[in-house]
């Protein structure tokens, strides 16, 4: 798992899945805060992408950069969760 994890191949993958989610979903967004959770999302990704390639040069830096990714993962899922409950509260 953890070589699937640190594989530049799946990150690339998922830095493109973010990429492709967000254009196929920008005509949805009506509103500034409906990025939030893409931004974030797109940062956890793009952060442990750097982090992958410098990973050889720096193992600090990278690992300073996949900390950073958590963050942000965490940061998107309560995004998504928050941003559930506004629509919910806002078109009820």
């Amino acid at each position: 798992m953890n070589r699937l994890i640190q594989s530049k191949a799946t990150a690339w993958g998922a830095f493109l899945l973010i990429v492709i989610m967000l254009v196929l979903t920008f005509s949805l967004r009506s509103v500034w805060w409906a990025f939030f959770d893409v931004f974030f999302l797109f940062m956890m990704v793009f952060c442990h992408l750097v982090a992958i390639y410098l990973k050889r040069y720096s193992p600090l830096a990278s690992g300073k950069l996949d900390a950073a990714a958590f963050v942000f993962g965490i940061l998107g899922i309560l995004s998504l969760i928050g941003e559930y409950i506004a629509w919910q509260v806002v078109f009820g």
